[in-house]
This record gives C-alpha cells, structure tokens and sequence, in this order.
C-alpha cells in the first residue's frame, strides 16, 4: 500500500465569476520527487509559477513555449489529473437560500467533490494526503469545517491521512495544479480564447472530475435540505453519517473537462 499525495489549487472562486475551479495533480513520493526536479529546472529563473501573473498582453510570445514546456512533465511522470468545476449562475440559482451557506459554498462543493473523485477513482487501496493552496477568510473556514465534520467526527473514510494547506510560494507541486485550474476555467468561459488554447499542453490525454451539472448540484442541495440544513432548521447536531457517505463514495460529477 503507497502513500499518494493530490497537490490542489483554484480558480474563479469570487462571486461574479463564471465557474468555481479546484484541480491538480496525484501521485506517490517518487512521482513528485521526480516531477519536481525537471519542473526546477523548466520554469527557471522563476521560483514558481502562476498563471495569473503571467503577461498575456505584452508578451504572448514568451508564454506559448513556456507552457508547451511545462504542460507535458506532470504527465511525463505519470501523475493523474483531477479538474472538478461548478458554473457561479448554477450556484446561485440552485443552492442560495436553501442550505446555510457556510456548509455548502462554492469552494467547498467542488473540493469535496475533487477528494471524492480521487478516493473512487484513484486510490484503490492506496492511503492519500490532500494537500491545497492555504485558504484565508470565509474559503479557510468553510474547508475547516468540512475536515472537522466528516475526516476528524466521522471518520468517513480510514484511506484518508490529512488535509493540510501550504503557501504556494513553498512548493512547486502547487504550480501544475495552478496551471490546470487556470485553463479548466478558461475553457469553460470560451475554449477558443487564447489562454485556453496556450495551455492545453496541461489537460493531457485526459483525466478525472468533470463539470457538476445544475442536475447533480440539486441532488447535493435536496439531500442537505433532507438531513436539517436549510437556513429556516435548527442546525443538526452532528452531520448525518448517511450524507456525508453517500458525498464521498458518490461524487455528483460528469461533463467535459
């Protein structure tokens, strides 16, 4: 039995944006020893990279090589892709107003729904480690009390080791899963724009998660509303042992990437 370690980052998570993204990469200590090495070399003389800070306008020229480069070495290496996405207008016609928002944002949905999706689909047998860019405010709270419910009450799952937040700035194994949330979001909003294109190189041959459809959002709100969470209820007491395996062991997801 290995040890696996899924590295996630996000994108578009502010309201007003059009899809809520978490995605990254999955593998063993060896996978990411090696990946990080050949990734050191490829970006330098940069310490990391971001897509957002990347200059789109003034320098388009620069950034079609580099992410050529550098799209292909996570899947050199054989690490799984995982991209899980939620569109903002689903969210807000769907979920506001019927369960309480600090147990059911957008961050929250699609994070869990990315950890179920590794759990059914990756890990077999294997224990993992989720591993995601350090949250503040409101995203920090909402995944802290996801970690206290279900890994620490509950227990839903022995396979799972920790969830633990790092500064992207201490690790290169946050950057590919940056780049993949940044064009996974960008293909929803227009997958014929520029940027969308420039980082295909990221997505591979293909990979795990999809898009949660307003169909699948509904069943995930129905079943909250169902176990006492709808704003209007006393709050449970404890999380319904029954929800929170039927969110890990069935992920709501399905669509392109």
């Amino acid at each position: 039995m290995a040890l696996l370690t899924a590295y996630f980052d996000e994108s578009g998570t502010h309201e007003g944006d059009h899809w809520c993204v978490i995605a990254g990469f999955v593998g063993n200590d060896a996978q990411w020893a090696a990946f990080a090495a050949e990734w050191v070399e490829a970006i330098k003389p940069r310490q990391n990279l971001h897509m957002t800070e990347l200059r789109w306008k003034q320098h388009p020229e620069r950034i079609a090589p580099l992410l050529a480069r550098l799209g292909s070495i996570p899947h050199k290496y054989n690490l799984k892709a995982v991209g899980v996405s939620l569109k903002w207008s689903d969210y807000n016609a769907i979920v506001k107003g019927r369960v309480r928002e600090r147990f059911m944002k957008p961050y929250q949905i699609v994070a869990q729904v990315c950890m179920a999706v590794v759990l059914t689909e990756i890990a077999n047998s294997d224990s993992i480690s989720f591993v995601l860019d350090r949250q503040e405010g409101s995203r920090r709270e909402v995944m802290e009390i996801m970690s206290d419910f279900v890994f620490d009450k509950i227990g839903v799952d022995s396979r799972i080791k920790g969830v633990s937040y790092v500064e992207r700035t201490d690790t290169v194994c946050l950057d590919p899963a940056d780049y993949l949330a940044f064009v996974i979001r960008e293909r929803g909003i227009d997958e014929n724009s520029d940027k969308a294109k420039l980082g295909e190189s990221i997505l591979g041959n293909g990979g795990h998660g999809g898009r949660i459809s307003s169909h699948q959002l509904k069943s995930m709100v129905d079943s909250m509303v169902t176990d006492g969470f709808a704003p209007d209820k006393p709050l449970p007491t404890c999380v319904p042992e029954r929800l929170v395996k039927n969110l890990m062991q069935n992920p709501y997801w399905r669509g392109p990437r």
